[in-house]
C-alpha cells in the first residue's frame, strides 16, 4: 500500500502568470492581442498531462481605470468556478503590471512547504528562477511551460516544454476572419453557461486551431482553414450531439471565402487529452436541442 507521502509527491501543482502567457503567445502566434485567448481549464490539462493536479494558482493584471476586458475577465471567472486559485492586481499609472510576480512568488514558497511534488510554472519572466531554486532546495521536481521567444535565459538549468508545440489544445482566436465558415444559431445558446466550451471542444477533438466570432447572443460563426476540416467539423458535432441531426433543417453548402495568409505553421501538437484526465469532468458539455443553420 502506498503511503500518503507517495501520494502526496505524486501531485501537479501548477502557477500561471496569466498576462505573460497571453502577452507573449499572441507575439509567438503572431496574433493581435485583442483576438487572442487562452482557456485556462484547457491549459491546465494540457499542463497535467494525465497527471493529478494538487492546486492551480493565477496571477493577472487589470486596467487601472478602463474596464477589465471581457475576454480575461471571462478567463478568470471560469477559472475561479473550476476551483482554480486567480489573484488580479491593477496596472500602475503608466499601465505596468504590479505584484502579480510577488503574488505567484508567494505561493510557491508557501507550497514547497508541503512534501515535494512536481511544481510546473507557466511563465517565462526570470524573477521567478528565484523560488524555482528554493524549490529545487527542498527536493521538489521543476517543470517550465512557455512560448520558446519568451523564456527567459535564467530557466535553462530546468526541464522545459514548449507551449508552441501544444496551443492548439488551448488557444482560441476570436473575431471575424476570412476563412471557410459555417454558421451556429440556436435560442437555446442562451442558457449555456460556457457557450465558448461546445465550440472550443470540437475544435480539440479534431486538433485545429479553434477560431470563431459570436455575431450575438445565439449565433456563432466557425472558421475554418479548408473545406475539409469544416466538413470534419460538422461531422464531429453531429455525432457528438445527436440532436443536432435530428433538429436540422435546411443546410446549405458551405461557403468558400477569400483565405488570408495562416497564421502560423503547422506544428507537431500534443496528443489530446481524454476523458481519464483528471480534470477533465470539469467540463461544461451541453445537450444542443435546437437547429444549427450551416452556411
Amino acid at each position: 500500500m502506498q503511503s500518503i507521502s507517495s501520494l502526496v509527491a505524486e501531485l501537479v501543482y501548477i502557477f500561471i502568470d496569466y498576462s505573460n502567457v497571453t502577452h507573449e503567445g499572441s507575439r509567438e502566434l503572431n496574433i493581435a492581442n485583442d483576438h487572442f485567448n487562452v482557456d485556462l481549464n484547457r491549459l491546465v490539462l494540457t499542463v497535467c498531462n494525465g497527471r493529478k493536479s494538487g492546486g492551480v494558482f493565477i496571477a493577472g493584471s487589470t486596467p487601472q481605470t478602463a474596464p477589465t476586458p471581457a475576454k480575461d475577465e471571462l478567463a478568470w471567472r471560469r477559472a475561479e468556478h473550476h476551483g482554480f486559485n486567480v489573484k488580479t492586481f491593477p496596472r500602475n499609472a503608466s499601465n505596468k503590471e504590479k505584484k502579480v510576480d510577488s503574488r505567484l512568488t508567494c505561493d510557491i514558497m508557501l507550497t514547497i512547504r508541503k512534501n515535494p511534488g512536481i511544481l510546473v510554472l507557466v511563465a517565462g519572466d526570470s524573477d521567478y528562477s528565484v523560488p524555482l531554486e528554493e524549490a529545487r532546495k527542498e527536493n521538489w521536481e521543476i517543470e517550465i511551460w512557455f512560448w520558446n521567444k519568451g523564456k527567459s535565459k535564467h530557466f535553462s538549468n530546468f526541464p522545459y516544454t514548449s507551449l508552441n508545440f501544444h496551443y492548439k489544445s488551448f488557444v482560441y482566436i476570436t473575431g471575424p476572419r476570412n476563412r471557410y465558415t459555417f454558421e451556429i444559431s440556436s435560442d437555446i445558446i442562451k442558457n449555456w453557461k460556457w457557450k465558448n466550451e461546445p465550440i472550443m471542444e470540437c475544435y480539440c477533438a479534431l486538433n485545429l486551431l479553434c477560431q470563431f466570432q459570436w455575431v450575438n447572443k445565439t449565433t456563432a460563426h466557425l472558421y475554418f482553414d479548408n473545406e475539409t476540416h469544416l466538413k470534419q467539423a460538422r461531422g464531429w458535432l453531429f455525432k457528438k450531439y445527436p440532436m443536432l441531426l435530428k433538429e436540422q433543417g435546411r443546410v446549405g453548402k458551405s461557403v468558400k471565402v477569400l483565405q488570408d495568409k495562416k497564421i502560423t505553421e503547422d506544428i507537431v501538437d500534443l496528443p489530446q487529452q481524454n476523458t481519464d484526465d483528471p480534470l477533465d469532468d470539469q467540463y461544461v458539455f451541453v445537450d444542443l436541442t435546437e437547429s444549427i443553420i450551416l452556411k
